[in-house]
Formats: structure tokens, sequence, C-alpha cells
């Protein structure tokens, strides 16, 4: 290999590089121009973006899971999405969008009770996204456990819940 050959080379690689770090870029874009459609209520214009992105990064999972939620919103095509954010998630159990997708995704077939674990799992990994911990409350407005270290269900949040509730010292969860 000649020196200007393996320069050529090295030219290429830095202009692969470079565009793929530019595809990446552009695709967390339309993810985040996806959410705040979505937010906004333009489902189709969030599905739009979200194929847009999808075509160059087929693998992006906050496209994956955003999708999700525009398939069971606009579409109904429940299966899909549910099946669409289980893979996001089999990819990453840390994905808190992917579990916020997924609570949408059941609470639409009717399972509350797994829907609002998905929910929980969403808040607690969101961090300090405020607009996911936002959609979070605004799909999951029970209040916060009494005692946080306890499951939702547990016997002591139930009823200490309910005689906080009696007495008017309710607790929201931020």
């Amino acid at each position: 290999m000649t020196p200007m050959s393996r320069g050529a080379h090295t030219t290429t690689e830095a202009m692969t590089e470079y565009r793929d770090s530019a595809d990446r870029q552009q695709v967390r874009e339309w993810g985040l121009r996806a959410g705040r459609q979505l937010e906004d209520g333009h489902v189709r214009d969030a599905e739009l973006t979200l194929r847009l992105a999808l075509a160059k990064a087929p693998g992006d999972p906050r496209c994956r899971a955003l999708l999700a939620i525009c398939l069971t919103t606009e579409r109904g095509k429940l299966a899909t999405a549910e099946k669409l954010a289980r893979g996001v998630l089999a990819q990453d159990p840390d994905d808190a969008v992917a579990h916020y997708a997924l609570g949408r995704v059941l609470l639409e077939t009717g399972q509350r009770r797994q829907a609002f674990r998905e929910f929980s799992r969403a808040r607690s990994l969101a961090g300090a996204d405020r607009a996911l911990r936002a959609s979070v409350a605004s799909q999951d407005p029970r209040r916060s456990p009494v005692i946080p270290s306890l499951a939702r269900d547990h016997f002591l949040n139930v009823v200490l819940g309910r005689l906080f509730r009696r007495l008017g010292q309710g607790r929201r969860s931020s």
C-alpha cells in the first residue's frame, strides 16, 4: 500500500465515521421531535418522523418505543406495538421510554395493573427527563405509596393511604 492510498483509505474512514455520527445525531433529533409531537397530540406527524428516523437507524430504541405509542394511539395495532416495546426492553431492560410505551399499550388492552407497574418503572428510570416524567404522570395519576420501601399493594400502604386520604393528607407523586 502506498502512502497515498493509505491516506485515501483513512480519509474515507473518517468521512464514513463523520456521516454515521451525523446520522445518529439526526435520528436523535427526530426522536426528540417525535416525542414533542406525541405530547402535542400530533400522532400521525410523530409516526412519520419516527419512520424517517428508523429508515436511517432501524435499531434506535427511543424511536422504536415511541413508534409503539403511535401504533397504539392512532392505529390500534396493540399486538404489534406490544411486541415492539417488549423488543426494546429485551435489548435494554432499563429503557424508561420503552417501559412508558409498554405501559401505554397495556393500558389500552385493559391490563391496568401491569400498565401501572410499567409506568412506575418508567418514572423511576426517567431521571432528569422532565418530559417523560410529565407524560408518565398524565397516564398514571395514582398517588405515591405512603411507605415507598414497601410494595404499593402492601397492606400497610393500602390502609395508611386510605386513612390519609380520608384525613385530607393526600400525597402526590412528583
